[in-house]
């Protein structure tokens, strides 16, 4: 029998990652195996590609089509996405748990799309060349000039591998930003949980969210709540937050709230505990 309440164990563990070398290394052993699966993942991905565009450029039969192994395109494909599904969102965690801030997701999906881009561009480098710049050589019929798809097509090297690049960089810039936000965020919280005051509120209203995968299926897929509490000075105020796991929102239910009396207009600086015992994550 278990003499610990589940709630405070829970926070314990998550409050134990803050600052932690451990979690620190597992995250970032966690996004060394994502960003291998990205890696591995864009081979295959190119090779498809290569075949593709090698059709295009040369013969519509596909005899110019160099050979390519379609069980290990599909075990490279499988492992690829198994190690990016997993070792990003979960080497993300870490960072988050460690930093005790959100922003790890971000980073997470710069460091996908920038290895995919470094996977394509390796991959690129075995492509099939052209038969005959320009022109599309059978052996049954007279030579017929490229369209400006296939044009498109030939230049593939440079510019797929350079968009991709493009995109990562994006994807970091604004992953820059989302950790700058969460940062302050943090830094207001903690603040708040030392000179602000908590207070009990109420889940006025709430929303879940679903998803729909493949076939169809619809899963949850978070919730948006509006609470309702009243502040230091008495006025009652509402605040909207999201939440992904909606299995513990209840309508009506009872949540914590931690809020500046200083500052009660200030939305960025009132959060939100939807779990009876929060670690500092658990704040939004």
């Amino acid at each position: 029998m278990d003499t610990v309440d589940p709630s405070v164990r829970r926070r314990q563990k998550r409050d134990r990652q803050v600052g932690n070398p451990a979690a620190l290394r597992m995250g970032v052993l966690w996004f060394v195996l994502g960003a291998a699966g990205a890696f591995v993942l864009a081979l295959p991905v190119a090779l498809w590609f290569d075949a593709l565009r090698a059709i295009s450029l040369n013969a519509p039969s596909g005899t110019h089509v160099s050979g390519v192994s379609v069980p290990l395109v599909v075990v490279g494909m499988v492992a690829g996405m198994l190690l990016v599904g997993l070792g990003l969102p979960v080497g993300a965690h870490h960072l988050d748990g460690y930093r005790a801030a959100r922003g790890g997701g971000g980073w997470a999906l710069a460091i996908g799309v920038a290895v995919f881009a470094l996977g394509v561009a390796f991959a690129s480098r075995g492509w099939v060349e052209a038969d005959r710049v320009g022109w599309v050589v059978t052996d049954y019929e007279p030579p017929e000039p490229w369209g400006w798809g296939q044009w498109i097509l030939y230049y593939a090297d440079l510019w797929l591998p350079g968009l991709l690049v493009m995109l990562s960089m994006l994807l970091v810039w604004s992953a820059v930003r989302a950790q700058r936000r969460s940062a302050a965020s943090a830094a207001t919280r903690d603040r708040l949980l030392t000179e602000g005051m908590r207070t009990t509120g109420t889940i006025s209203e709430l929303r879940i969210h679903h998803s729909s995968d493949d076939s169809g299926g619809r899963h949850v897929a978070g919730a948006t709540a509006t609470v309702t509490y009243v502040d230091a000075a008495g006025t009652r105020r509402w605040v909207t937050r999201k939440y992904s796991d909606a299995s513990v929102l209840v309508q009506g239910g009872a949540v914590q709230v931690l809020h500046d009396p200083a500052r009660p207009d200030d939305d960025d600086s009132v959060f939100v505990s939807f779990m009876r015992e929060p670690a500092a994550l658990d704040w939004v």
